[in-house]
């Protein structure tokens, strides 16, 4: 049988293993998501950039606008949130 013509062959010293990174602090992004679950949903481009216009006429953010708005609905059917 013949060898394969992928194998590579070890021409140095054997590479040195990555020890684990570390935890370091979270960029100040991604901070604020931790414990954060996603909703997420497809919709009409008219739709997304009429609320973006509001978020920013409001001087807000449209993941502070979509959790008054999930807010509104949970409390409008009366649905409990269980922390």
């Amino acid at each position: 049988m013949a060898k394969s013509t992928n194998a590579r062959k070890s021409t140095g010293p054997a590479a040195e293993v990555e020890e684990p990174m570390l935890p370091i602090e979270a960029p100040r992004r991604q901070r604020n998501r931790i414990g954060k679950k996603s909703i997420a949903g497809k919709f009409d481009p008219a739709i997304a950039r009429a609320f973006a216009i509001l978020a920013a006429k409001e001087d807000s953010t449209i993941e502070a606008m979509l959790t008054e708005a999930v807010l509104d609905i949970l409390q409008k059917y009366k649905q409990q949130i269980e922390r």
